[in-house]
């Protein structure tokens, strides 16, 4: 059974997480994923009751994978407090940019925390994430 896996990843690419989720869902393809993570966005500005929200879905998973896109690199609050409390809470962090955006720039905190992201391979990320 896979593990628990967050998924932190900046809004604007929300459609190419969705592929990835649903990739997992076909049987024909040797990827699967426990994902733990919103699947829908939090309607509220209050930056508290968010991370009320986001916390215990990051404290009760076993792994943390930071997509990236094009801009990720760019998300000042969201995508490096999701990292920061995944590292805090002691789980593994698998980084990995969407097949799209091979050359995307690689956030500051995965750069701080001496986590290098990998270009999309999913058996990879299956391995990653076992």
């Amino acid at each position: 059974m896979p593990r628990k896996t967050f998924i932190s990843f900046r809004g604007e690419d929300e459609f190419l997480v969705w592929s990835l989720r649903n990739l997992a869902e076909f049987r024909n393809v040797s990827f699967e994923m426990d994902d733990v993570s919103l699947r829908n966005a939090i309607n509220s500005r209050d930056d508290t009751y968010i991370r009320s929200i986001i916390r215990p879905k990051i404290k009760s998973s076993d792994n943390c994978l930071c997509l990236i896109g094009e801009n990720t690199h760019r998300s000042r609050k969201w995508v490096p407090w999701e990292i920061e409390l995944a590292a805090e809470e002691g789980k593994r962090i698998v980084a990995m940019r969407f097949r799209s955006t091979p050359n995307a720039t690689t956030p500051a905190v995965l750069t701080r925390l001496g986590i290098r992201p990998f270009n999309w391979d999913l058996e990879r990320l299956a391995r990653e994430l076992a």
